[in-house]
């Protein structure tokens, strides 16, 4: 969508997540390049393999090249991957194999080299195989460019309209699920820090002053992105906490439109700390929207 042009010309951008505990993050999350890395090889009979020339082995050896490589990188990084594609039957030589990678830091300069050098390990193992390999991003996260104007504007709303009220029966549903742990409705203090998690929200940061805040919309304990953090989405205190985010942005929204000087300090900020930065989408204009899974 930013590539495209989807947020040309915006004066700002409101934005937020379902948490398990309310507050406003300046800082966003960690920068992501998400990579597919293909393998191609030579089919053979498992019985004479030595004809052949197997794409998955190209596969997992760039991963244990990565395994290596993990030691070698700043504590922050992250690197994940799911073999998508690992061949059909145990005893024929894949002729194709793909591998799909996160690679996570706190900034896009850091994932940058990390991903050169994970695709360097993939370089490796396709020599050391005798298989071909293509690499393409599919998608690319940058790390958020900080408003503080925005910050103090969404702070002062959530403060003001605060977290939902919880229940007896809200704490009995959820306890149903096995969790013991209470719904924290205070608001967090200060601007937060940087998530290890991504969100690609934090692109359009770049390209229009951003304020961001979470809500409280779960208990605490519940795992994140977990089946029981989607049950307890259908349960009335989601719901309750769905009608307080939209009056946050409501009223962050009639804040930022009736108040000139605000929205003029948002820009000026956005202006200062963006300063000599062009804004790649890092995917190029050719590439379609993955609609399916790569």
């Amino acid at each position: 969508m930013a590539r495209d042009g989807g947020f040309r010309d915006l004066d700002a951008v409101l934005a937020w997540h379902p948490a398990a505990r309310s507050g406003v993050n300046n800082y966003g999350g960690s920068a992501i390049d998400s990579l597919v890395y293909e393998f191609f090889g030579k089919t053979s009979h498992g019985a004479s393999a030595h004809m052949g020339r197997s794409a998955l082995d190209g596969v997992m050896l760039m991963d244990v090249a990565a395994n290596y490589l993990r030691e070698h990188v700043p504590e922050n990084v992250r690197i994940h991957c799911v073999i998508r594609d690992g061949g059909d039957a145990p005893n024929v030589v894949p002729a194709y194999a793909k591998v799909w990678y996160y690679v996570r830091g706190k900034d896009r300069a850091e994932v940058d080299e990390v991903r050169e050098r994970l695709t360097d390990c993939a370089r490796g193992a396709a020599l050391a195989t005798g298989t071909e390999m293509k690499w393409h991003r599919i998608a690319a996260v940058y790390h958020r460019l900080p408003n503080d104007t925005m910050c103090q504007a969404v702070r002062q709303n959530l403060e003001l309209f605060g977290s939902p009220r919880v229940t007896r029966a809200d704490r009995a549903r959820v306890q149903a699920l096995g969790y013991e742990g209470e719904f924290d409705t205070t608001i967090e203090e200060g601007s937060g820090s940087q998530a290890r998690g991504s969100t690609d929200e934090d692109n359009v940061s770049w390209l229009a002053p951003l304020g961001r805040f979470q809500m409280v919309c779960y208990t605490q304990g519940t795992p994140g992105h977990h089946r029981d953090m989607a049950a307890q989405a259908l349960m009335p205190f989601a719901e309750r906490s769905i009608l307080q985010t939209a009056k946050v942005f409501a009223g962050a929204a009639i804040d930022l439109c009736r108040d000139q000087k605000l929205m003029r300090a948002a820009k000026a900020e956005f202006r200062k700390r963006s300063r000599g930065f062009t804004y790649d989408p890092l995917v190029p204009k050719r590439q379609a929207v993955p609609v399916d899974p790569p």
